[in-house]
């Protein structure tokens, strides 16, 4: 199955994989060979595949995903691997967010961003250096 991940930056991965598992937006999903038609949300997480037998991970920071016979395209917001990772950056931002959120006092639509954004930064602190 070819798996293919687009950012509007750049093109991140174009390879042949045999499984997949995609932070979706209604929860993780996985993609194999022969998965049916699909195009569904995603939520910030961390996208795994196989590739010649090696698990690797992206960080995604939302977007769409749409599997298409053998193919599955990653249109991402953004998109970075492990060693592309500032460790000490994204926990400053992990701390800066929760600090925000145990403020309280924001508004719904606020509260939400603040969520993605610590779904986000915790995405990054694990799969970081």
């Amino acid at each position: 199955m070819r798996l293919r991940i687009v950012t509007p930056v750049r093109p991140v991965v174009d390879t042949e994989v045999t499984e997949v598992v995609v932070p979706g937006s209604e929860g993780e999903f996985g993609v194999l060979p022969l998965h049916v038609t699909f195009l569904g949300g995603l939520a910030p997480g961390i996208l795994t595949y196989v590739d010649d037998g090696t698990r690797k991970r992206v960080v995604l920071d939302g977007g769409y995903a749409e599997v298409r016979g053998d193919n599955l395209t990653i249109l991402a917001d953004a998109a970075e691997f492990p060693e592309e990772i500032d460790g000490a950056r994204a926990r400053a931002e992990m701390s800066r967010v929760e600090e925000a959120l145990a403020d309280g006092g924001a508004d719904p639509a606020q509260t939400e961003r603040l969520l993605r954004e610590l779904a986000l930064a915790r995405a990054r602190v694990s799969v970081a250096p």
